[in-house]
């Protein structure tokens, strides 16, 4: 009979408490914990801009006596803030490889002005603590979704992009119901201490995290030591095949590389390897010193987020700087010549039109669904007499939608299958079409008569604004990843500030055309601005289709298309 003593630690796994932190520290090494940080982070971003939404009228006409056009002005400091901090930040955090202290110091940031506004007692403090608001949110947000691109790939950045906008609109939509229910428990100071333990908590999560950097080393390393005997053999297979070609086999360096792989994937995508590099360096130049050719073989890793890629094609963005396969008689002497590459620019970005285009869509897109907070509260409460849980409550009908659409339109909006069958629009087609429909909503939202109507458009709304806007974050992530990806959390800026100058004209625009033509003519407004971006975005694809036809796009050597 086999006792307790008998059995190893690794059979029992130690206590349930050591069970849990060996869990614990294994999961933070893991995307999916970088995904959850990320998401909480632009969750708390986005939060801080929505929760004033019921109350401010409250407190800016009742309180400070403003008139409404106030209410605006202080949603677009919050936006000018974002367009100041997210561009600096990112800036930095590409330049210097850094994700891990830029976000420390914005959710550090968000924890202090949210603080600084419960503190407030005159407009122009409101007006200061929104501005810093807006700084570190801008801080965060894009250092977040950064992270995220750098663990995801493929078709698989898509859905982890749908999961993060769902924090975006829980945050941004769902704000105006979180602050609501906590205004009326609580007051101010309460929504201050709300923020302040959302900020905190994430914080806390990212000191745990590992950097996103060595996240995939670290993923990748536990695949290496399963397959350590495969790797083994693999080495084998290359002294084996080496020593062919020096007896006159025809077999060249590349098969010699691809067969491996084929063997083993883990013998060019682990850290593993990491300690076998130099010999496999050693064999793979020893069966090329006959030859003066440069030879660049460039072997795709094969993970789960990799593309199907064609028999011969490029791609080493995947491997390790230290297991990147270029072989050639005069390595050494090349590589030392070879210049710096040229780091990607925001211009430079804005040049592509995928990302400019992206940037238009998020003005108008998510430009229209932030243009329901400063407007909505005011209609409601001089059309329905509504207070302050009611006009919450009805923001819920937007909320819950988006957050559920946003993770399966994410998904199916990067499947390659799906894409192919609206080329070359690609996931512009989703922007396009859901901007569209989008406008024709919320123009009938406009001549809605009671709350119940009110609630049902809404509904569609948010079903319709998750899978027009969810795509424009992948989209992005995309371009960059084919451009090299070095420039995500640059690319992200760009998306926090197409935001920001949503933000900051359309709150501040929209209350005094309410109060000049009222709400429904309002709400034209927003759907011919949504209507306007929608034609932008169609121009290129279009073009594109006239130019090489339908079939260009379909098949194996179909053009490259977002």
């Amino acid at each position: 009979m086999m006792t307790g003593e008998t059995l190893g630690a690794d059979d029992y796994g130690g206590s349930n408490i050591s069970r849990f932190i060996r869990k614990c520290n294994d999961f933070r090494s893991k995307p999916a914990a970088v995904l959850i940080v990320s998401t909480v982070a632009v969750f708390a971003d986005t939060v801080v801009y929505g929760l004033i939404v019921p109350f401010l009228p409250t407190i800016l006409q009742e309180q400070l006596g403003m008139s409404s056009s106030s209410n605006g002005l202080l949603f677009g400091c919050f936006g000018l803030g974002v367009l100041i901090g997210a561009p600096v930040s990112a800036y930095i955090s590409d330049r210097w490889k850094l994700r891990k202290w830029p976000m420390i110091i914005g959710l550090l940031g968000l924890g202090a002005t949210s603080a600084l506004f419960a503190l407030s007692n005159a407009y122009w403090e409101l007006i200061v603590a929104r501005f810093a608001q807006g700084l570190s949110s801008g801080i965060t947000w894009a250092i977040g979704l950064g992270m995220i691109a750098d663990v995801y790939q493929g078709e698989d950045m898509g859905w982890a992009m749908g999961i993060a906008f769902s924090g975006f609109t829980l945050g941004y939509l769902g704000g105006p119901v979180l602050g609501g229910v906590i205004y009326k428990a609580g007051g101010v100071h309460a929504i201050a201490i709300f923020v302040g333990a959302i900020a905190g908590l994430d914080l806390v999560f990212r000191l745990m995290l590992v950097e996103p950097k060595d996240v995939n080393l670290a993923s990748s390393s536990r695949v290496g030591s399963s397959a350590d005997l495969e790797l083994c053999q693999s080495e084998k297979l290359l002294q084996s095949d080496s020593a062919s070609a020096h007896l006159g086999d025809q077999l060249t360096k590349q098969q010699v590389i691809l067969q491996a792989m084929e063997s083993s994937p883990a013998l060019i995508s682990s850290p593993a390897a990491l300690g076998k590099s130099e010999s496999l360096h050693t064999i793979m130049e020893s069966g090329t010193k006959s030859t003066h050719e440069h030879t660049e073989i460039h072997v795709a890793s094969r993970t789960s987020n990799s593309s199907k890629i064609p028999s011969g094609t490029v791609s080493t963005s995947a491997l390790p700087d230290n297991i990147s396969v270029v072989s050639s008689a005069r390595q050494s002497e090349d590589s030392a010549e070879a210049p710096e590459q040229k780091r990607t620019t925001m211009l430079d970005l804005l040049k592509e039109w995928p990302i400019l285009a992206c940037c238009i869509a998020t003005i108008s897109i998510t430009g229209a669904l932030g243009s329901f907070e400063p407007t909505l509260p005011i209609h409601m409460k001089d059309k329905y007499n509504s207070d302050i849980m009611v006009i919450s409550v009805v923001f819920i009908a937007i909320v819950i939608p988006n957050v559920i659409i946003a993770p399966i339109a994410g998904k199916y909006t990067s499947d390659n299958r799906v894409l192919a069958k609206v080329a070359p629009y690609g996931r512009f087609a989703f922007m396009i079409g859901g901007s569209v429909l989008q406008a024709g909503v919320i123009a009938c939202l406009g001549a809605t008569t009671n709350i119940a109507g009110l609630v049902i458009n809404l509904v569609f709304i948010g079903l319709i604004g998750g899978v027009a806007a969810v795509p424009i974050l992948s989209t992005m992530g995309e371009h960059v990843a084919r451009m090299g990806g070095d420039a995500y959390a640059k690319v992200y800026a760009l998306f926090n500030i197409a935001y920001s100058i949503g933000v900051i004209i359309i709150p501040t625009v929209l209350p005094p055309i309410m109060n000049a033509v009222g709400f429904a003519a309002t709400m034209g407004v927003v759907s011919a601005v949504l209507v306007f971006g929608a034609i932008i975005l169609a121009i290129h694809p279009t073009i594109m289709l006239r130019k090489h036809g339908r079939a260009a796009y379909i098949g194996e050597n179909a053009l490259p298309f977002l």
